[in-house]
C-alpha cells in the first residue's frame, strides 16, 4: 500500500513539473483595461507569435473548481466551447470588445489546444496558459437622495390623507 501511495504522489509531482516546463503559448493574451467599472466593456486581444498549425482557443475563467468557457458571443458555458476554433499561429490578431462579469475580480486564462483537442485534458496541453486578471469596479452608491422632493411628496400625501377622512365623514353615517 505505501509502495502505491508513494507512485501516486511521485506521479503527481511529475505532472506539475510537467505542466510547470511547458513552453509559451502560440498566442499572447491582452485584456485592456484590466481595470473597468461595472456595466463597461474591455478590449479582448489574442495575438499569434508565428508558428506553424492550427489551435482551438478557450478563454477559461482560471482558479475556479467549476470550468467556465467564455463563448464568442460573450456569454460563460459550463461545457467547453472554443472562443476561436481551428486559428492559425500565423494568422491575424483576434480583437473583440467584452463586457466582463459577473464578480470582482476574473481571472481569465487563455488555454491554446491543437485544433480538436480537450481543454479540459490538462495532461494532453502542450503550452502553458497565460493567465491576465480582469478587476470589476463595484457599482458605486445610488444618487444622494433629495430630501425636499421627500418631504413635499410626504406632505401631499398626508394632506390628501386628512381630506379623504374629513370628506368621507358625512358618507360614513
Amino acid at each position: 500500500m505505501s509502495r502505491l501511495a508513494l507512485a501516486l504522489v511521485t506521479a503527481l509531482a511529475l505532472a506539475r513539473t510537467a505542466e510547470a516546463a511547458l513552453p509559451a503559448p502560440p498566442f499572447a493574451l491582452d485584456v485592456t483595461p484590466a481595470w473597468v467599472p461595472a456595466g463597461q466593456p474591455v478590449r479582448l486581444a489574442i495575438t499569434p507569435r508565428g508558428g506553424e498549425g492550427a489551435f482551438d482557443l478557450y478563454l477559461m475563467w482560471a482558479l475556479s473548481p467549476e470550468a467556465a468557457f467564455l463563448t464568442p458571443d460573450g456569454a460563460w458555458s459550463p461545457r467547453p466551447v472554443a472562443f476561436r476554433a481551428g486559428v492559425r499561429a500565423g494568422g491575424e490578431p483576434i480583437v473583440g470588445r467584452w463586457m466582463p462579469g459577473p464578480g470582482r475580480e476574473i481571472p481569465l486564462a487563455l488555454v491554446v489546444v491543437p485544433a480538436g483537442g480537450d481543454p479540459l485534458a490538462r495532461f494532453a496541453w502542450t503550452y502553458r496558459p497565460t493567465l491576465v486578471r480582469i478587476s470589476i469596479q463595484a457599482p458605486g452608491p445610488g444618487a444622494p437622495l433629495d430630501v425636499r422632493g421627500l418631504a413635499s411628496l410626504a406632505a401631499l400625501t398626508l394632506v390628501a390623507c386628512a381630506v379623504v377622512l374629513l370628506a368621507g365623514r358625512p358618507f360614513l353615517g
